[in-house]
């Protein structure tokens, strides 16, 4: 009895690592990378993250841009 308690646990355990490794299932193979394509806002990678000068000048770009979308942004400022 132990015997064959050993060889379902083998069995057992076989199957899942054959669909863990995915040899034993119906999914089709994986397609193409569906990452998106790069764009001019995509920044440079570098040994540590990204280019901080490209982040820097992304960032004052987006400030800029947020300050002349929030209303009143075009008035003069009231002399005190």
């Amino acid at each position: 009895m132990p015997l064959l308690f050993a060889v379902v646990a083998i069995l057992v355990v076989g199957a899942a690592f054959l669909y863990a490794a995915g040899r034993w299932s119906g999914l089709p193979p994986a397609g193409p990378d569906r990452r998106p394509r790069a764009t001019p806002d995509d920044f440079d990678v570098v040994l540590r993250g990204y280019r901080m000068d490209e982040v820097d000048a992304r960032i004052a770009d987006l400030q800029r841009q947020i300050t002349e979308l929030r209303p009143g942004a075009g008035r003069a400022k009231p002399e005190a």
